[in-house]
């Protein structure tokens, strides 16, 4: 087992265990809460508390200042219109309504915010609870609920004067932060995402993961088109995105594929029920010099419900449940998962003008090089190109020997896909191109699997690599 992954498991089990004030503190802000004469229907709330010691102080006394801030933070508009999807018979379509949340623990995450801020404390209280029963180790639900408890007891306003909170606290922090965000900032209804234009046929469905938003995506594949059935919560890397070497506690930024399983007997329980493995590092990634290995798609420690946005070595980590929830969709060696540092949301318009404009591009290379037109067919491609370590002089002069000697050639294009490929958080991203190619030539006929990388030069698109997968 790797030994970054045990590290991990050590700082996991500090997080849980260190957190919290001293014995006395609790003791009088248990004696408060008792002392302000709650309601019989609160009083199973506060004895509750008694068979979870290690989450007891977190929960009576960290949390009135985050409290606060998220409750300032969210705008907290009506939930009668949730986030919906684009209609599988037309991209421009009327949206069809999905589910509201991705999963009970947020959903009685936010009504409790909502409900709160119309001032009902005993109705927030009964939300966290929906929770917790069934998570009892969902620790940002724990810290939520001692301060709705403490608010009961009249006594909040003892912890607003704090100007700082322990680094675990602030994590859980960024976490109520990130899951909220889905919900009161999430994307504009019956949008689709610009970074994926053409889905392949052979992929029934698609990843994408806002990284900024500890946000991943499941699209299903509607006629090469994108339909959002389901998204969660996930933890990357420590120090955020954009890997570059074996060991920065970095998730890697591109397009990749969900690998096979990684097998049980690999596995302890600090992955939780199971890890699918990435591709990481891909052709791109080689030729940057990118290194490292092992980034998985895993859960969690069945002591864990959930781990903080930025809290993992690299991989990308969702809750137990989420991720029996997500194995439905993955189809290992199939399944693409695209990585982004953010996602822009197009209208169904937009998008179908951005996918048209991006297939025309295609095409005309395809037009060009059945045409024989040499200088036209190169003129899809950058002055930056290489492969194999040649670059764009040896590119050209193999075109035109190869070319020189045929008097006609023909190209077909099928299983297409088509999808962004983020560089960094600050640049425009490439596109990556994968398709199955059958050619023929009067002196030569082959069928291969191609990849091809575009990239934006001024107001055209040009191919910087290509190569057979």
């Amino acid at each position: 087992m790797r030994t970054t992954h045990r590290s991990e498991r050590a700082e996991l089990a500090e997080f849980t265990l260190g957190l919290g004030p001293s014995r006395s503190d609790v003791s009088q802000a248990q004696a408060a809460a008792k002392s302000a004469a709650p309601s019989a229907d609160s009083i199973p709330l506060i004895r509750s508390l008694a068979p979870l010691p290690s989450l007891a102080p977190l929960a009576m006394l960290a949390l009135p200042a985050i409290l606060a801030s998220l409750t300032a933070l969210m705008p907290f508009p009506s939930f009668a219109q949730p986030l919906t999807q684009v209609t599988a018979a037309s991209m421009a379509a009327t949206p069809v309504n999905a589910v509201v949340f991705s999963n009970e623990v947020e959903g009685a995450l936010v009504r409790a915010l909502e409900t709160l801020k119309e001032g009902g404390i005993k109705a927030a209280l009964r939300e966290i609870e929906v929770a917790l029963q069934k998570n009892p180790n969902f620790l940002l639900g724990q810290l939520i609920k001692g301060d709705l408890l403490m608010a009961k007891a009249g006594l909040p306003q003892a912890f607003t004067g704090i100007k700082t909170q322990p680094e675990a606290v602030a994590s859980l922090r960024s976490e109520a932060k990130a899951r909220l965000t889905r919900y009161f900032d999430g994307p504009p209804i019956g949008h689709l995402p610009s970074a994926l234009l053409q889905i392949a046929p052979d992929q029934a469905y698609a990843l994408l993961m806002d990284s900024e938003k500890s946000r991943l995506y499941v699209f299903k594949n509607v006629d090469g088109a994108p339909q959002l059935v389901a998204d969660f919560y996930i933890t990357v890397g420590k120090k955020g995105v954009e890997k570059e070497r074996e060991g920065d506690q970095r998730t890697p930024l591109g397009v990749y594929k969900i690998e096979a399983a990684v097998a049980k007997e690999r596995l302890t329980d600090f992955y939780g029920p199971g890890a699918f493995a990435l591709n990481f590092p891909n052709e791109w990634d080689k030729r940057l010099g990118k290194t490292g290995s092992g980034i998985w798609l895993h859960g969690t420690p069945s002591t864990t419900y959930s781990r903080p946005p930025l809290s993992s070595d690299g991989c990308v980590v969702l809750t137990n449940d989420d991720f029996a929830k997500i194995e439905q969709y993955l189809s290992p060696g199939v399944t693409p998962i695209v990585i982004m540092p953010r996602i822009e949301w197009l209208s169904p318009e937009k998008w179908l003008d951005a996918r048209a404009a991006f297939n025309e591009t295609i095409d005309l290379w395809k037009r060009d090089w059945e045409s024989l037109n040499t200088d036209q067919y190169l003129s899809h491609y950058s002055p930056q190109f290489s492969i194999d370590g040649k670059g764009i002089d040896d590119w050209v002069a193999k075109k035109r020997r190869v070319n020189s000697g045929k008097s006609f050639v023909k190209v077909e294009v099928s299983n297409l896909s088509v999808y962004e490929y983020a560089l960094t958080p600050t640049t425009p991203p490439m596109m990556i191109v994968t398709f199955d190619q059958n050619y023929k030539s009067s002196n030569n006929n082959g069928v291969m699997k191609k990849r091809q990388y575009w990239q934006r030069e001024g107001d055209s698109w040009k191919i910087i690599y290509e190569a057979p997968v």
